[in-house]
C-alpha cells in the first residue's frame, strides 16, 4: 500500500531502520514489550520510527500468525433507531479502547440476511460476534457455533448461548403507569381509552405488552385485547394503525403506547 507514491513500512523495515530483531518490533507495535523486558529507550525509538514512516499494521497477516484478528462484529436489526445508533457508538468507543477494530452491520430484521452477513463477518476472520436485535437469534448462533466464533446476544435472547436484555416487563410497566396518572383525576382514562400500537411478535414486545396490561388491570380495572394493535416496528406501519383506527372510531385514542 502507497500514500503519495510513498510506500508504508513494514515491520520488517521497522526492523532494519532501529536496528533491533522484527519479533522485538512486533511486541513494542503490540503492546507487549514489558514482558520482554525490552528498554524504553528501544520501544520509543520504535514507535518514533512506525509514525514517521506511517506503519499500519496488516491485521490479515496478523490473524493468521495469532489466529486473532482484532476484529470485533456487532450485527444490528437496523442503524436509524437513536437505540441502536447509541449502542454501536458505545460498541466502537469501547472495542477501540481495547486496541481492537469494531465492524458495525446491519441486517435490516431479516433472518436470512443475518445468516448471511455473519458468514460474511467470519469470512474476515473476526475474533467476537456480538448480535443484537436479531430475529432469529438462534439461527445466527448456528452459523458462529459452526465456525468455533464466540458470540453473545444482546436486546433479544435466544435459547442456545447467553443473552443480555433489558427489562422490558418492567419498562413496559413504568410507562403505562405514566402514562395512565397523566391524566386528571376528574376524567380519568377508561380501559378501552388506552391503546398500545407497534412491536412484533418478539420477546421485547411480548414482555412491553405483558407489562402495559398488566398495569391497566391493576388501574384501571380490565384490559380489552382490541387495545393491543402489534404492527411491527417500522414507522410507516404505526402511521397506518393510527388511520386505520380513525377510520374505525371516528377519533383518536385518549391515550396510546407506542412500541
Amino acid at each position: 500500500m502507497t500514500n503519495g507514491g510513498r510506500k508504508k513500512a513494514t515491520i520488517y523495515d521497522l526492523s532494519v531502520l532501529s536496528g533491533s530483531s522484527p519479533s522485538t518490533v512486533s511486541a513494542v507495535l503490540n503492546g507487549t514489550w514489558r514482558k520482554r523486558r525490552i528498554k524504553e529507550s528501544t520501544a520509543e525509538l520504535i514507535r518514533s520510527l512506525a509514525e514517521t514512516h506511517q506503519y499500519t499494521a496488516n491485521r490479515q497477516a496478523r490473524g493468521l500468525r495469532s489466529s486473532r484478528s482484532g476484529l470485533v462484529g456487532l450485527l444490528l436489526p437496523v442503524h436509524d433507531n437513536r437505540y441502536f445508533s447509541s449502542l454501536a457508538q458505545t460498541f466502537e468507543a469501547h472495542v477501540r479502547s481495547k486496541g481492537q477494530c469494531p465492524i458495525v452491520v446491519s441486517a435490516s430484521r431479516d433472518p436470512e440476511e443475518e445468516r448471511r452477513t455473519a458468514e460474511t463477518l467470519i469470512s474476515y476472520s473476526i475474533d467476537e460476534l456480538f448480535i443484537c436485535g436479531a430475529t432469529d437469534p438462534d439461527g445466527v448462533h448456528e452459523v458462529c457455533e459452526a465456525a468455533g466464533l464466540r458470540h453473545i446476544n444482546i436486546d433479544l435472547p435466544g435459547t442456545k448461548v447467553p443473552s443480555v436484555i433489558s427489562d422490558n416487563f418492567e419498562g413496559g410497566r413504568l410507562l403505562t403507569e405514566a402514562i395512565i396518572r397523566h391524566f386528571p383525576t376528574e376524567r380519568p382514562l377508561e380501559p378501552d381509552d388506552l391503546y398500545l400500537f407497534g412491536g412484533r411478535d418478539d420477546h421485547a414486545t411480548r414482555e412491553r405488552i405483558r407489562g402495559f396490561r398488566a398495569v391497566k388491570q391493576e388501574l384501571l380495572g380490565s384490559d380489552p385485547d382490541e387495545c393491543i394493535w402489534p404492527t411491527g416496528y417500522a414507522a410507516d406501519n404505526a402511521r397506518k394503525a393510527f388511520e386505520a383506527f380513525y377510520e374505525q372510531h371516528g377519533k383518536l385514542p385518549r391515550g396510546f403506547f407506542v412500541n
